[in-house]
């Protein structure tokens, strides 16, 4: 009677830990997942933030519609934006902006047109987070 009483709570820990061990894994995929998405999201908010500072060095001036590379560093993070009218119309420019966090980049792509004294975007690509 003893033996069966131990054999049977020995099966029991022995699932119980199984179950523990199973859960403690899945916590820590979640969590890798999550963290890598949250990466993603602040790069593609960095991106955003390069379309913002784009725009603000176009200023209401139509001759600025081409610049290079602008380097800008962000909480733990960079933004590289610049300007470019190649293929387009001499009132319009296309604004590539790139945001890294924690080794995720996210590129932006805008097209600005110059109306009415002052640059507006008509047109913006940003890319699903993976």
């Amino acid at each position: 009677m003893g033996t069966s009483k131990i054999v049977m709570l020995s099966g029991v820990y022995l699932i119980l830990g199984m179950y523990t061990v199973s859960f403690t894994t899945a916590d820590r995929n979640n969590s890798s997942i999550a963290e890598s998405v949250a990466n993603s999201i602040q790069a593609e908010q960095f991106a955003r933030t390069g379309i913002s500072l784009a725009m603000n060095k176009m200023g209401a001036s139509a001759a600025t519609s081409s610049y290079a590379d602008q380097n800008v560093s962000v909480m733990n993070g960079s933004v590289v934006y610049s300007a470019s009218q190649t293929g387009l119309p001499s009132s319009q420019s296309q604004v590539t902006s790139i945001g890294t966090f924690s080794g995720k980049t996210v590129t932006i792509k805008a097209v600005f047109s110059y109306d009415r004294n002052r640059w507006r975007v008509i047109r913006m690509y940003v890319p699903p987070v993976v």
